[in-house]
C-alpha cells in the first residue's frame, strides 16, 4: 500500500507542471467568485491573478515570459483594465533603457571588447591563487554591472577553468621534477608521457551548460566562442600535458576548482546590482516607484549607481574572503607559491587576441560616452538659482528627457558608424589597394536579431502591468489599509523582514518574477506605515539578487553547476553565508549611505498619505541609522 502511494505520488511529481496548471487556478477560484456581487471584487479578482502568476512563475510551468502575458489575457476578461491600457506597459520608459543598454552589450561582444577586459585584469593581479580569484572576481563583476549577468558568467567561468587546467600541470610537473630528483632515478618513459603535447581542455558547452536550467530571469545573450577566444578553452604545451580532469585531481585541487566556479556565479550576480540597467530587478524597483508615486523624483542612473556601487563592492570583498576561507583556508596567506603556467595560459590568449583593432576603440568610446551622459544627465546633488538641477538636461524641457534616452542615440549610433577606418579621399593609405567602399557598422540587425533576449522585455512589461492593476483595481488601496495595523513595528524591523523574506523566496523562484510580485505591495506598505517607499524598496529590490544557495535560483548559479564539479550541498553551505553577511551590508547601508542619497530617514511630501502621516506625527524617526546598527 505504501509502495502504491508512493508511486502514485512519484507519478504526479512528474506532470507537476500540468498538477500547477490545472489545480492553481481552480483552487483560488473561490476568491472572485465569493466577492462577485460586491465592492471588493475587482480588488479580489487582482488577487486572483496575481496568485495565479505567482505561482506559474514559481513552478514554471510556461515560460516565464508567457506567464508575464496574463495580464493581457485575465485583465481585459475580469473587467479589472482594458486591454489598450495593459498594452501600454509592456514598453515603457524603463523598459527602453533596458533595450538600449543591452545594445550596446550586444556590441560589446560582437567586437570582443569583453575578453580583452577580462583577460587584462587577470594578467594584473598577479599570478598567486587568491589574487587570481580577485582578478576573476573583479573582471566578472565589472562586465556583470554592463552586460547581463548570464553572459558575463557563461564568459568568465571557461576562462577560470582553463587557468586551473594550467596550474594543475604545472603542480604535476614540478611534483615529477622533485621526486627525481630526490630519488635519482634513471629516466623512465611511461605511458603518460608519450601522450600527445597538443591537448585541448574542452569545458562544457555553454549553451547545453545552461539553457537546460536557465530561466528568462536575466537577459540571455548568445555566446558563441570567436576565434579569436581559442586561446580561452585550448593551450598549446611543449611540454607534457596529460589532462587533468575530475580524475586523479586531489581534494585540495577540486576545492579550488570549486571556488573558481563559485567565484564566477557570486561576482556576476553582486555585479549587477552595482548599475541600474545591470540587472532586471534594478529596473523593475526604478519603474514601480514611478508607477506608485508619478510625482517622485524617481531614480536614475546616477542615484542608483552611488547606492548600489558600494554595497555591491563590499559584497564582492566578503565573496572573495569568504570563497579563500571555506575552499582554500587561511594558511593560503601564509604561503607565496607563484602560479607561473596560470600566468601563461592568459597571457597567451591576451597575446592572441592582437592589438586593439578600431572596431573595439569605436565600441569603447560608445560605451564611455554612454555612461557620462548617464552620469551627468540630471546632478540632482547641485542645485542652480532657479530651482533647476545641474546637468545637459538642463537645455532641454524639464523631465522630458529621462536615462533612455541617452541610452537610444548611442545605441542608434551603433547601426551608423564603421567598424573599420575609412579608406576613401585623404583617408585612403598609399600602399591600400581596395577598392574604396562602405565598411560594416559596429552593429546589424542579424546581431541584434540573435542575440537580443525579448523575452526579458516581455517579463519586465508583464511585472509593469500586474503593478498598473494592483493600483486600477483598487487592491493596493485595501493592502494599505490591512498594514496600518503594523504601525507599531520600527521601520528599521520591517525592512529587515521584507529583505530576508525575499533573499528566501528569491531561492526558489525567478528574481525578476520575485521583484514583479512584491514591489508593488511594498510601496502600499511604506505609504501604509508612513515609511519612505525608498526605505523599503530598494533594499528588497537589491536583496532579490542574493541569490546565492540553489542552483536553481538564478542563470549564473546554473551555469557553474552545470560543469559537474559543485553539489547542492556545496552551494548551500557557501550561499548560507553569503545571504547573511550580504544582508548585513545592505541593512547597514540602507541606513546610512541610504540617508544622503535617498532620504530615507523622511517620509517625503511626494507620498499621496504624506498630510495624513505629517498631521499624526508618525513618520519614520530620524534615529533609524542609530537603531539598525544598535541591534
Amino acid at each position: 500500500m505504501a509502495m502504491g502511494c508512493r508511486d502514485t505520488l512519484r507519478e504526479l511529481l512528474s506532470f507537476k507542471t500540468s498538477v500547477v496548471f490545472w489545480l492553481v487556478p481552480i483552487a483560488a477560484c473561490p476568491l472572485p467568485i465569493t466577492y462577485a456581487w460586491t465592492e471588493f471584487y475587482m480588488p479580489a479578482a487582482c488577487a486572483y491573478v496575481i496568485i495565479i502568476m505567482a505561482a506559474y512563475w514559481m513552478f514554471e510551468v510556461v515560460p516565464l515570459a508567457v506567464t508575464a502575458l496574463l495580464p493581457m489575457i485575465l485583465f481585459p476578461v475580469m473587467g479589472i483594465q482594458p486591454s489598450s491600457e495593459v498594452c501600454l506597459n509592456y514598453l515603457k520608459d524603463n523598459s527602453v533603457l533596458l533595450l538600449g543598454g543591452l545594445l550596446v552589450a550586444i556590441a560589446v561582444e560582437k567586437c570582443n571588447l569583453h575578453t580583452r577586459i577580462a583577460l587584462r585584469i587577470l594578467l594584473l593581479v598577479g599570478s598567486e591563487l587568491q589574487w587570481v580569484m580577485f582578478g576573476f572576481m573583479g573582471a566578472t563583476g565589472l562586465l556583470s554591472m554592463w552586460i547581463s549577468n548570464t553572459a558575463a558568467a557563461a564568459m568568465m567561468t571557461p576562462i577560470g577553468q582553463a587557468v586551473l587546467d594550467q596550474l594543475f600541470r604545472e603542480e604535476r610537473r614540478q611534483q615529477r621534477e622533485e621526486e627525481s630528483d630526490d630519488e635519482c632515478s634513471p629516466l623512465i618513459i611511461t605511458d603518460e608521457d608519450i601522450e600527445n603535447n597538443h591537448h585541448v581542455v574542452s569545458s562544457p558547452t555553454l549553451k547545453n551548460s545552461y539553457q537546460s536550467m536557465l530561466t528568462a530571469d536575466e537577459p540571455v545573450i548568445d555566446f558563441t566562442v570567436q576565434p579569436q577566444d581559442e586561446a580561452l578553452l585550448s593551450v598549446d604545451l611543449e611540454t607534457d600535458s596529460k589532462p587533468v580532469g575530475t580524475e586523479g585531481e586531489t581534494a585540495r585541487q577540486l576545492k579550488m576548482r570549486k571556488a573558481m566556479l563559485l567565484c564566477a556565479a557570486y561576482a556576476a550576480n553582486i555585479g549587477g546590482i552595482a548599475t541600474l540597467p545591470g540587472t532586471p530587478t534594478n529596473i523593475i524597483v526604478a519603474e514601480q516607484v514611478q508607477i506608485a508615486f508619478p510625482d517622485s523624483p524617481g531614480i536614475d542612473f546616477a542615484t542608483w549607481f552611488f547606492f548600489g556601487f558600494p554595497v555591491s563592492i563590499l559584497c564582492l570583498l566578503l565573496a572573495w574572503s569568504w570563497l579563500i576561507i571555506i575552499f582554500l583556508g587561511c594558511s593560503v596567506w601564509c604561503r607565496s607559491e607563484k602560479n607561473n603556467g596560470a600566468q601563461r595560459v592568459i597571457r597567451k590568449a591576451y597575446s592572441d587576441l592582437g592589438n586593439m583593432t578600431f572596431a573595439e576603440k569605436a565600441v569603447l568610446f560608445h560605451f564611455v560616452l554612454l555612461v557620462l551622459l548617464w552620469f551627468f544627465r540630471d546632478l540632482s546633488f547641485v542645485k542652480l538659482e532657479n530651482g533647476r538641477v545641474a546637468g545637459w538636461t538642463y537645455f532641454f524641457r524639464k523631465k522630458y528627457v529621462t536615462d533612455s534616452t541617452p541610452a537610444v542615440i548611442v545605441s542608434f549610433a551603433l547601426f551608423f558608424f564603421p567598424s573599420k577606418p575609412p579608406r576613401f579621399l585623404c583617408c585612403k593609405k598609399g600602399s591600400d589597394r581596395a577598392r574604396p567602399g562602405p565598411v560594416p557598422a559596429l552593429l546589424d540587425w542579424r546581431s541584434v536579431h540573435d542575440k537580443m533576449p525579448w523575452n526579458v522585455l516581455l517579463l519586465l512589461g508583464g511585472g509593469f502591468a500586474l503593478a498598473d492593476g494592483v493600483g486600477v483595481s483598487g487592491l493596493s488601496t485595501w493592502l494599505a489599509e490591512q498594514f496600518t495595523r503594523l504601525e507599531g513595528v520600527p521601520g528599521w524591523a520591517i525592512c529587515v523582514l521584507v529583505c530576508v523574506f525575499i533573499a528566501l523566496f528569491t531561492e526558489v523562484a525567478s528574481n525578476t518574477a520575485s521583484a514583479s510580485i512584491f514591489l508593488p505591495i511594498l510601496a502600499k506598505m511604506a505609504e501604509a506605515l508612513c515609511v519612505n517607499p525608498y526605505f523599503l524598496m530598494v533594499p528588497a529590490g537589491i536583496a532579490a539578487s542574493f541569490a546565492f544557495m540553489l542552483p536553481v535560483a538564478t542563470p549564473p548559479n546554473a551555469i557553474v553547476f552545470g560543469y559537474g564539479k559543485l553539489t547542492v550541498p556545496d552551494m548551500a553551505k557557501a550561499g548560507l553565508a553569503m545571504n547573511i553577511s550580504c544582508l548585513l551590508v545592505l541593512l547597514i547601508f540602507i541606513n546610512t549611505l541610504g540617508i544622503p542619497v535617498y532620504n530615507v530617514n523622511s517620509f517625503p511630501e511626494w507620498v499621496p498619505s504624506w498630510p495624513v502621516c505629517n498631521a499624526s506625527n508618525i513618520t519614520v524617526p530620524n534615529t533609524t541609522a542609530t537603531a539598525m546598527i544598535t541591534f
